[in-house]
């Protein structure tokens, strides 16, 4: 199956996540991400602003607050599909951008490098358990993890979860990827036996 048509058969399976399963599911892969992060060495996480029906961020990055991490959201440049992550203290630092998007404000935000991210969330559509995704079709972030060296992690809906997505040279994986119900580790499940 191609990749377009498996980013359309998820969009729709997706839309129509019951709403009350959504929030109990973002719910729990908030927990299990907290929990993953504690015992990881990273300060500076990178992640969207989520809108149905990708996982709620919104609890995640007060949580993160509370923890003390320092959280940075990306800057889309539609000319050149080129991001800037700023940092953000306070969820009125946002606006609203094409297609109702929130990003952050770089009026009342500050500018990261990159360098200085310890973990990136990568969002997507469609995950393999080897780190593969199938992402929104913008190539944003495939262009931004081209020269990021730091951890990278997808939070995703055991329903996005597929045995393979056929990857081209392009494509890089993420480290993790944490579901309501467990994480994977695709580093290791790629080392094992080479998953796509």
């Amino acid at each position: 199956m191609s990749k377009q048509l498996m980013r359309k058969n998820m969009k729709d399976k997706l839309s129509r996540l019951d709403s009350d399963l959504y929030i109990l599911y973002s719910e729990q892969i908030k927990t299990n991400f907290i929990k993953e992060i504690s015992s990881l060495n990273v300060r500076t996480i990178g992640l969207t602003i989520s809108a149905f029906p990708e996982v709620n961020t919104e609890g995640i990055i007060h949580a993160l607050w509370e923890l003390g991490r320092t959280v940075v959201v990306p800057k889309c440049t539609p000319q050149d599909r080129s991001m800037t992550f700023y940092r953000i203290e306070d969820y009125n630092q946002l606006e609203t951008v094409y297609m109702n998007l929130k990003e952050p404000n770089p009026k009342l935000t500050t500018a990261v490098e990159p360098s200085s991210i310890d973990l990136l969330i990568v969002p997507g559509i469609v995950y393999s358990k080897s780190g593969y995704r199938i992402g929104y079709g913008g190539g944003y972030y495939d262009r931004f993890l081209s020269n990021y060296k730091g951890k990278s992690m997808s939070l995703a809906f055991d329903m996005q979860l597929v045995d393979e997505i056929v990857s081209e040279d392009f494509d890089l994986p993420v480290d993790s990827i944490i579901t309501e119900r467990t994480t994977i580790m695709c580093k290791e499940n790629r080392e094992m036996g080479g998953l796509t």
